[in-house]
C-alpha cells in the first residue's frame, strides 16, 4: 500500500491492518460511504495528505463491512478520525474536521514543518492550485451565430487551460442548453442575426435563476457601448455581467473571463459558509 492512498472506503480486514500496523504514522478516518460528513471528511483528508503524502499513510475505513475496526478502535461515533504512530493512537477527533487542524497536528507528529505559520503558508499554496484546477474546470457557455468568432473565442479559451465550453448558436439552443446546463459564465453576441442576440439576453435576465449567471455581451466593434447599455431601461438588467466589445487582445479578454468566474466562485463561497462545514455536519452518532 502507497503512501498516497487512495480515499474510496476501503471494506476489507487485511487493507486496515496494514494501515493500523504501518511502521511510522498513519491517519485512518473511520466512517460509512452513505453518511454525508464521512465523504466530506474524506474530500478535506485527500487535500491534507498532499502535504504529507510522503510521511503520513492514510486511509479510509468502511466500520459497516470492517465491523472488527469499530470494535478495536472503540467508535461511537462518524466520521472518527485517529492519528497513529506505529501502530499506537497518539490523537483523536469526532466530527468533520477543517484541513488546517488535520495538518497542524500531523505536523507536531511529523515535524514536516518549522512552524504553524509555514504550514499555513503550504496550505494556501495547495488551496491556491486548487483554486485554479476548479476556475479551469468551469463552463463557459458561448452564444453567437458567427462560426468564425466562436472559433476565435474558443481557441482563445483552449490556449487559457480551460476545459469545459460549450457552444449555442441561436436563441432556441441557448434555450435548450440553459435548461439542460447551467454554466459558470455567458460569452454573448448582441449582434446575432434577427435580433436573436437581444431575445436571449432578455429571456437569460428574466429568468430567476439564469440571470445570476455571469455575462460577457460583446457588443461588436462597430457600435459603442453606450447604445447598448440605454437600450435597456433597467440597471439592473446587467447587474451580474459586462458590456464588451470584441476583444482587442487575448489577455484582455481572458482577464474578464477569470475575474467574473472568480468573482462567481468567491460569492459561493460566502454564501454557503464553506469554513464552518463543521457546523452543519457534526458527529454522527447512528455508526450502525
Amino acid at each position: 500500500m502507497s503512501k498516497t492512498e487512495t480515499f474510496d472506503f476501503l471494506t476489507d480486514y487485511d487493507a486496515y491492518s496494514r494501515i493500523k500496523s504501518n511502521k511510522g504514522v498513519s491517519l485512518i478516518t473511520f466512517g460509512v460511504p452513505w453518511s454525508v460528513a464521512c465523504n466530506i471528511q474524506n474530500s478535506i483528508t485527500g487535500r491534507v495528505a498532499m502535504l504529507f503524502k510522503e510521511k503520513v499513510l492514510f486511509g479510509s475505513i468502511d466500520i459497516d463491512n470492517v465491523p472488527r475496526a469499530k470494535s478495536e478502535f472503540d467508535v461511537n461515533s462518524i466520521p472518527t478520525v485517529v492519528i497513529l504512530e506505529n501502530g499506537a493512537e497518539l490523537k483523536r477527533f469526532s466530527g468533520v474536521q477543517p484541513e488546517k487542524t488535520l495538518a497542524k497536528e500531523l505536523n507536531v507528529v511529523t515535524g514536516s514543518f518549522d512552524s504553524d505559520e509555514q504550514v499555513d503558508f503550504k496550505w494556501e499554496e495547495i488551496f491556491d492550485r486548487e483554486k485554479e484546477k476548479m476556475l479551469l474546470r468551469k463552463e463557459i457557455l458561448i452564444i453567437d451565430d458567427d462560426p468564425d468568432i466562436t472559433f476565435c473565442v474558443i481557441t482563445i479559451l483552449k490556449e487559457a487551460k480551460f476545459e469545459n465550453i460549450s457552444i449555442a448558436d441561436s436563441y432556441t439552443s441557448a434555450f435548450n442548453h440553459l435548461n439542460e446546463s447551467v454554466p459558470d459564465v455567458i460569452f454573448l453576441n448582441i449582434s446575432m442575426r434577427n435580433k436573436e442576440g437581444n431575445r436571449t439576453l432578455l429571456m437569460i435576465r428574466r429568468h430567476k435563476e439564469w440571470n445570476k449567471i455571469p455575462l460577457l455581451v460583446s457588443v461588436g466593434p462597430l457600435e459603442p457601448t453606450r447604445v447598448y447599455e440605454d437600450s435597456f431601461k433597467e440597471a439592473a438588467i446587467l447587474r451580474h455581467g459586462k458590456y464588451v466589445e470584441h476583444p482587442s487582445t487575448r489577455d484582455s479578454f481572458i482577464g474578464l473571463v477569470r475575474n467574473m468566474l472568480l468573482f462567481k466562485m468567491e460569492e459561493t463561497e460566502h454564501e454557503s459558509h464553506v469554513l464552518n462545514i463543521c457546523d452543519i455536519c457534526p458527529p454522527d452518532r447512528k455508526t450502525m
